[in-house]
């Protein structure tokens, strides 16, 4: 995954967040808005996951070549619902120090970062197993989302790609 693929995928949620947004002053039914608003939540987690796979693979194949790229993405097959937790221990499989320094900057700051990627990820399961009722998501919500979901991807692209 190159950078201008990377912010191509950014440029496509940014844009149905814009949607949402645009929706809510042209009086569009609150309850359109809110099954937008999820559907986006599902959207942001699901290209988080499949984002922090292909950067993964393509490191494996840029560092080994054909030689170790297969298994990695074999064991990406079963990456999902990327919350901190796991996104730290997938990152500990290919640098344990770049995984201790995440860890320590999301225990550092106020720690915004790693609450909105669990929050998403539980938000997402929420939705898509119907294990509540309602699940309230705002397009300022999916704001600090997306910004939970680009602040990781760029860390962890830059960090392994370059």
């Amino acid at each position: 995954m190159n950078r201008q693929e990377l912010e191509s995928e950014f440029s496509r949620i940014e844009f149905q967040i814009k949607s949402i947004k645009n929706c809510a002053a042209d009086n569009v039914p609150e309850e359109l808005i809110s099954l937008s608003c999820q559907a986006v939540c599902v959207a942001i987690c699901g290209s988080l996951e499949q984002c922090l796979k292909r950067i993964f693979v393509e490191y494996a194949r840029r560092r080994s070549g054909n030689q170790i790229h297969r298994p990695i993405e074999r064991l990406c097959r079963n990456y999902q619902n990327p919350g901190s937790s796991r996104v730290l221990e997938l990152v500990d499989l290919f640098d344990r120090d770049f995984s201790r320094e995440l860890g320590r900057s999301w225990q550092e700051e106020t720690g915004l970062e790693k609450t909105h990627l669990d929050n998403l990820v539980n938000d997402r399961i929420s939705i898509a197993h119907r294990t509540r009722n309602h699940v309230g998501i705002s397009a300022s919500k999916l704001d600090d989302y997306f910004k939970a979901y680009s602040g990781i991807l760029v860390k962890v692209h830059d960090k392994f790609i370059g």
